[in-house]
């Protein structure tokens, strides 16, 4: 009887556990899930530089895949409305909303290249994911934004030399990581009176009492290159106008001769005679001057000769190579950038 009633009890709780497992179900993801939806970013502040730290805020309706899940979210912002480069993630979320920071965009617009002052239409969609391997997006919006003269405080580094007293952190003699890592650059221009060479040095910090590093260079046709050493001489190129590249945690320095740029013109001290220096400013990546200016016409060039000039046919902001003299129509003191990557140029009466 025992033995029977053993066989009963083993036969039950075997229905038991298969009635169990046939009431497992495993999740699986809808082959055709459902996309978010977007509604318009909120804005209800100017985008300017006195809003820079209010908020824009992103909502969006849930994704559905098919069962109950944890779904990633992140807001997406690209200049292409195919999202085929420059994609950047402003933030991602497990809610249906989020905000960013008007300066944050702002920041973001000016690191794709665009023109201060310029309107910029801007696409922006909200990606859903459970996996790494699918994801789905709304369908994409755009706002435009015009962005404001905002300086992106770059991490330096400095070249304090005969040139410029040896001052570091002085504002000639500022080298930035662009890309917030080891490597910084910029343009400076070494020159030492009328010396036909100039010593110099780079510090990690704006005075002496940090790291500097000497060293010795090898040049190679107007090019230097070396590593740098703590406890090394100063450098010492031909006086002249280099792109400078370092790396403190490779300890390498790395100057390739390039343009120094000037203005010229019946509008400038020096009128036609000879090209009035420019400053390199590597924060905003462009070439500037403030001074004061005549009642006139001016260009750009390049070395203090012809072959490279630059004035703007048609006053449309553009620049062209051999263009028109661009005309000052009062006397004043300006701010004039010029951008010779982009051709572009400001002129601003301060």
């Amino acid at each position: 009887m025992k033995k029977i009633k053993l066989i009963v009890f083993l036969a039950t709780v075997g229905l038991v556990l298969v009635s169990c497992q046939r009431n497992i179900t495993e999740p699986v993801i809808s082959s055709n899930p459902v996309k978010p939806t977007s509604a318009d970013l909120s804005l209800t502040v100017a985008f300017t530089v006195n809003n820079a730290d209010s908020l824009i805020t992103f909502s969006w309706s849930a994704a559905d895949f098919g069962f109950s899940s944890s779904t990633s979210y992140a807001v997406q912002l690209s200049p292409k409305s195919d999202f085929s480069s420059n994609v950047a993630t402003l933030f991602t979320t497990q809610t249906l909303k989020g905000t960013a920071k008007v300066g944050d965009i702002n920041t973001l617009i000016l690191s794709w290249n665009y023109a201060i002052g310029t309107p910029v239409t801007v696409y922006y969609r909200i990606s859903a994911s459970v996996t790494s391997s699918i994801t789905v997006y709304t369908d994409a919006k755009s706002k435009s934004f015009t962005p404001y003269d905002a300086v992106i405080n770059y991490p330096m580094a400095y070249v304090p030399g005969a040139y410029q007293g040896w001052s570091p952190g002085a504002e000639n003699g500022r080298l930035f990581s662009y890309g917030f890592n080891s490597q910084y650059s910029g343009i400076v221009r070494i020159k030492d009176g009328t010396n036909a060479a100039s010593e110099f040095k780079i510090t990690n910090a704006p005075d002496w009492s940090h790291t500097n590093w000497g060293g010795t260079l090898t040049k190679s046709g107007n090019n230097y290159s070396g590593t740098l050493d703590p406890s090394g001489g100063n450098l010492q190129v031909t006086a002249g106008t280099y792109a400078i590249v370092v790396d403190v945690s490779a300890l390498t320095i790395t100057l390739t001769k390039t343009d120094d740029w000037g203005v010229i013109g019946s509008a400038t001290a020096n009128g036609w005679n000879s090209s009035t220096p420019m400053f390199y400013n590597g924060q905003r990546k462009m070439w500037e001057i403030t001074a004061s200016f005549a009642a006139g016409e001016f260009k750009f060039r390049a070395n203090d000769a012809w072959d490279l000039n630059y004035g703007d046919n048609g006053a449309d902001g553009t620049l062209e190579a051999g263009g028109a003299n661009i005309a000052l129509s009062s006397a004043g003191n300006y701010t004039i950038r010029f951008d010779p990557v982009k051709l572009t140029y400001t002129v601003k009466k301060n």
